[in-house]
């Protein structure tokens, strides 16, 4: 499957949260926090949120900054569900990664660069919830 096939119909920045306490040019020590979830609302329509948190990791009361950003997919009925997540996650990281740097980048601080990963390098923990039916309680 290919991203091509998938097709990112709309996106938007849910919310952002920043805390910018600086004192002059100080050294910061960055670190990143990511996560992501897929919802499927239909058949071929899924709606991604990418959560993207940088936050100096010495003293955080000093600069936090947190995106969360959502994105709505057309994706293809024969798609499985573990190929959408990556591929969905492919495409709107790159957005969500630009809101971060554009609103540090206009904060009076120097952008921040939010590094890419590959998820399908990460160890991920997944939990299949799937709720009793009225009929088994």
């Amino acid at each position: 499957m290919s991203q091509s096939k998938i097709q990112l119909k709309a996106t938007r920045a849910d919310s952002i949260s920043f805390t910018n306490n600086m004192q002059g040019s100080g050294q910061l020590k960055l670190g990143f926090k990511y996560s992501y979830n897929l919802r499927h609302a239909a058949p071929g329509v899924a709606r991604g949120e990418v959560t993207i948190t940088a936050e100096d990791k010495e003293a955080p009361e000093k600069l936090s900054i947190t995106v969360k950003q959502s994105g709505i997919f057309a994706l293809p009925t024969d798609i499985n569900r573990e190929e959408a997540h990556l591929e969905t996650f492919k495409i709107l990281f790159p957005y969500t990664s630009a809101t971060l740097t554009a609103v540090t980048s206009v904060a009076g601080i120097q952008g921040i660069i939010v590094p890419r990963i590959d998820i399908t390098e990460e160890n991920i923990y997944r939990v299949e919830f799937k709720p009793p039916r009225p009929d088994e309680q």
